[in-house]
């Protein structure tokens, strides 16, 4: 009888032996890595369990996750000389828009794009133009650590490329310096660093008081009317108005289109975007 049990035994020993189970990745997507002496299955996009850590390393337990980026959320808001003139108010003139001059590709160093409906809104929502607007470091100024292309709308928000949402940048929370550039208009810079976090937009109001902005009332233009806007004349975007810029200008008298000798930014070139704008605001420029 012992034999028999035995046999019977081996017999289902080996069977179990011979089985052998492939390893299979079960979700949404997935792949398998491997090295010469590790293989690692992951899915993409499932629920992960919990997060264990030893202060060195982080291991995400149960399945993997997409990467998922937190992003900075900032609104400031400014004016700009130019187009307040233009419409004589608290709200800046959108004419390039209304006219269909503003390009959908940013004239500024990243070429960000936008679609064209961006440009249907009305109102103080409106867009104006394209600002590039920087996060700089909070212990030197002079180092920019991340930029973008954005709008300003005609009540002064800044806004992202889709004509509503708060800007995102994919910086860690800090307090950055906030500065803010347009193609004929001196810079801006906050005054104090501004303390960004992902979890709600902050707001910086850069044309509320001339204590807002670093370099005082030397930064910007008094509107008068509680506005203090960027100021216009920086033709050749040296930041500095000069008489070659007002030069420059004389020489483009009469042109029409989206073209930076247009001061007041109503879709002309005219004697006054001279008269009116660069030679009263020859000698200013930016303070940081």
């Amino acid at each position: 009888m012992k034999p028999c049990i035995f046999i019977v035994a081996l017999l289902f020993f080996s069977a179990l032996s011979s089985q052998s189970i492939e390893r299979t990745v079960i979700g949404s997507s997935g792949t398998t890595l491997s090295n010469a002496s590790v293989s690692l299955d992951f899915t993409v996009g499932e629920l992960m369990v919990t997060t264990l850590s030893n202060g060195t390393t982080t291991l995400n337990q149960g399945f993997h996750q997409e990467l998922i980026i937190l992003q900075l959320k900032l609104s400031p808001v400014v004016f700009l000389q130019g187009p307040l003139i233009t419409s004589g108010t608290v709200i800046m003139d959108d004419s390039l828009r209304s006219n269909g001059l503003l390009p959908t590709t940013s004239p500024y160093a990243d070429s960000l794009t936008c679609e064209a409906r961006v440009f249907d809104i009305t109102g103080n929502n409106a867009i104006v133009d394209w600002v590039w607007v920087s996060l700089r470091d909070k212990n030197d100024p002079t180092v920019v650590l991340a930029s973008q292309s954005a709008f300003v709308q005609a009540d002064g928000d800044i806004v992202s490329v889709d004509g509503t949402s708060a800007l995102a940048f994919d910086s860690p929370s800090d307090s950055y310096y906030i500065a803010v550039n347009h193609r004929n208009h001196i810079a801006v810079m906050s005054a104090n660093t501004v303390a960004l976090n992902e979890s709600t937009a902050t707001t910086i109001d850069l044309s509320d008081a001339t204590a807002s902005v670093f370099g005082g009332s030397n930064s910007v233009v008094d509107m008068g009317n509680g506005i203090f806007a960027m100021i216009a004349g920086d033709f050749d975007e040296n930041e500095q108005i000069q008489n070659t810029d007002t030069n420059a200008v004389i020489q483009l008298l009469g042109i029409s289109g989206y073209n930076k000798a247009d001061m007041d930014m109503n879709g002309q070139v005219q004697n006054s975007d001279v008269n009116g704008i660069l030679n009263t605001n020859i000698g200013k420029g930016v303070q940081f």
